[in-house]
């Protein structure tokens, strides 16, 4: 038997929904956008791209003078995805780090994904393993395979001419994937369509001064960012 979502889980729904539209197209009235929640019937990454690709068209459909949208979003992980500070050395079960995963990213990072905007995870930690495994037991595996992570793993190096402090060499070195990769449907990400969400205000700075998108995340008020996202011009 399906328990049916408590009216808690609806509204922020609601809200993560409104926030997704936001990013997808600021300038269309809320009533022209369609629903971004997936059908059922979705259930491979291919159907999600497809799917995805779908809401772009039409919401780019007769609107020439739209403002830039977001077509990536990058997630800090500890005290931002999740509720607490891991600080890189988490020695429980990855079942149990998965209890911490704030409810509001359920909702967003589904919606954000079938609206054709990529979303990543950016750290610091470099338990990155334990990361992808928390995203493998927090979404369906169409959803998860579709998010890179760049943490201080060594797996990756970023040796473009951009800003190296912060968060940003972490988003320059996904932006290069996904232009690597069209399969994944999104090949036009810049600066300008990219958005951060960190819990570190330090992050937040230097991303603003390098010409990308910020939203400091309030970890005492999580569902704040919803009404920061609608706030971004």
């Amino acid at each position: 038997m399906s328990l049916k979502p408590s009216s808690s889980d609806q509204q922020l729904e609601k809200k993560c929904h409104a926030a997704v539209q936001k990013l997808v197209d600021p300038s269309l009235p809320q009533h022209k956008h369609i629903s971004n929640i997936m059908p059922m019937t979705i259930t491979t990454q291919h159907d999600v791209l497809a799917y995805a690709a779908t809401q772009q068209c039409y919401t780019n459909n007769n609107n020439d003078n739209i403002p830039v949208k977001i077509n990536f979003l990058a997630i800090d992980f500890d005290q931002t995805l999740i509720s607490i500070h891991t600080g890189g050395k988490w020695k429980g079960s990855t079942a149990e780090l998965t209890t911490h995963i704030r409810p509001l990213f359920l909702h967003l990072i589904p919606l954000a994904t079938t609206s054709n905007i990529r979303v990543a995870i950016v750290t610091f930690s470099c338990q990155t393993e334990a990361i992808r495994e928390v995203l493998e037991l927090s979404f369906s595996s169409n959803i998860a395979e579709l998010i890179p992570i760049r943490g201080c793993d060594k797996s990756w190096h970023y040796v473009g001419s951009g800003m190296k402090h912060g968060k940003q060499q972490h988003m320059a070195s996904v932006v290069e994937e996904l232009h690597g990769r069209p399969a994944l449907g999104v090949e036009d990400v810049s600066k300008a369509t990219t958005l951060l969400i960190d819990d570190d205000p330090k992050n937040i700075r230097l991303c603003l001064k390098d010409g990308v998108r910020g939203v400091w995340f309030n970890p005492l008020e999580p569902e704040k960012l919803l009404d920061d996202i609608l706030l971004l011009k």
